[in-house]
């Protein structure tokens, strides 16, 4: 954990009691609440929620506060310690557990009981990735989950039929058919493609595939579940990818770069100073990549419609499989108006809401009933979306749920950003992230 995050909890800490103790949520006259969130892609599905959410509670108007993830974090520990911390904001399972540790997020487990909230409307384990000591501290905003888009002209081009992407599958050790399917999309200068023996790595113009994370959640993670791979002992465990099948997928990972030459080079890629990897697919100087559910609007943005696509994610060893991952909407222990902020959080929470986010295509819903409909939308969109729920229903992994995760981003970017490089043995970078992360 860094010093400024932990001296911004430790101010918290010793503020919280009076903070809580001038909450009243007594206001006679109308609220504002403050609501954070950092996907600006969003906003006009908040805005229409909140426009509904207005109609039963005109009294309360809520104020949207947008900072992009890369300064989301920071500011947000540092108004935890002003004692100006937003009454509603989006929170990560990555955050969740130091936050609900230290008394940052108000517990909504009397509230989900007293005014009849059902949370088997609710993926289980999405619902319960929530909790802490007992409690609960949000209700699923939505899900996501990993699965292969691709440009439909690279394949063109390639000679290679659409019908026989849900079919890829890779190996660590000649990299199965995938792998070779990456090679025929990896072109260079002179139009021979990775293939060839005439292939030139040193002047490629289109990349099998892009890849870039400052975690492993839309690269390695996805190999490592497919390998068999456990990221930790246990949810709030130690982390174990020092095992022979995590560093397996590291270093088929590694491959991608630098024996196989199929993925634009990690001196471009790497985070957290590089493009994310819609930067290389969308202008064609990579046919596919592993990328977020999140990331659709980005290239329906992007892209010409039916120029692409999204497939389930290649097998591996053990099979298909993604990470699975969810925000939730999180009360303020601090605010002034938990009432009210309640108000809002179980709205957001409830299926008329995140049907309105559902039916403008923003995110697949945290209400497991409306998946469906989220789908249809980008059918209408001329896009088949189904690859991410397909992936999602094979072998799967959770977002690491650690007090330690702080310590393990940090480790794993500087470890395997040199892994990337070919410039660190994989199961090196592995045993150092473990004894960094767990030692904390």
């Amino acid at each position: 954990m860094n010093k400024t995050r932990t001296a911004a909890l430790a101010a918290l800490a010793l503020a919280l009691p009076a903070a809580l103790a001038a909450c009243s949520g007594d206001d006679d006259g109308p609220v504002t609440l403050r609501y954070a969130f950092w996907d600006d892609n969003q906003r006009p599905a908040l805005e229409a929620m909140i426009k509904a959410f207005n109609e039963d509670h005109p009294e309360i108007e809520v104020e949207l506060e947008q900072n992009p993830w890369e300064d989301y974090w920071a500011g947000l520990d540092s108004r935890f310690a002003a004692e100006e911390a937003p009454d509603v904001f989006w929170n990560h399972v990555s955050r969740f557990p130091t936050y609900a540790a230290n008394g940052v997020l108000l517990p909504i487990t009397d509230d989900i009981e007293d005014d009849g909230v059902d949370p088997s409307i609710y993926p289980e384990d999405l619902y319960d990735s929530w909790q802490y000591e007992g409690d609960q501290y949000g209700l699923p905003k939505d899900w996501d989950s990993i699965a292969l888009v691709y440009r439909l002209d690279a394949l063109e081009a390639a000679g290679i039929d659409p019908a026989t992407v849900n079919d890829l599958e890779w190996n660590p050790v000649d990299g199965g058919t995938y792998v070779e399917f990456l090679q025929k999309l990896t072109v260079d200068a002179d139009g021979n493609n990775a293939l060839s023996p005439d292939f030139d790595p040193e002047n490629v113009v289109q990349y099998g595939t892009a890849m870039s994370s400052n975690t492993g959640q839309t690269d390695w993670w996805n190999y490592a579940v497919q390998n068999g791979c456990s990221l930790q002992t246990e949810p709030w465990g130690a982390y174990a990818i020092d095992a022979p099948e995590c560093v397996e997928a590291i270093q088929f990972t590694a491959d991608l770069y630098n024996k196989w030459h199929v993925a634009v080079p990690a001196e471009s890629t790497n985070q957290p100073n590089g493009g994310v990897p819609g930067d290389y697919v969308v202008p064609g100087q990579a046919a596919t990549t592993l990328d977020g559910s999140w990331m659709l609007s980005f290239y329906r943005d992007g892209l010409e419609p039916g120029s692409w696509a999204v497939a389930d994610n290649p097998s591996g060893p053990v099979g298909s499989g993604t990470v699975i991952n969810g925000l939730s909407n999180a009360i303020y222990a601090g605010t002034d108006h938990p009432d009210e902020a309640w108000e809002l959080v179980k709205f957001l929470g409830s299926e008329e809401a995140q049907s309105i986010a559902t039916g403008m295509g923003s995110v697949w819903p945290g209400v497991s009933s409306l998946n469906q409909g989220f789908a249809d939308y980008w059918a209408g969109e001329g896009i088949d979306v189904t690859g991410f729920q397909t992936a999602a229903e094979g072998t799967t992994t959770g977002y690491p749920l650690s007090m330690n995760d702080a310590a393990f981003g940090t480790a794993a970017m500087d470890e395997f950003n040199q892994v990337w490089l070919g410039q660190k043995d994989a199961q090196e970078a592995a045993e150092a992230v473990v004894a960094i992360a767990n030692a904390e």
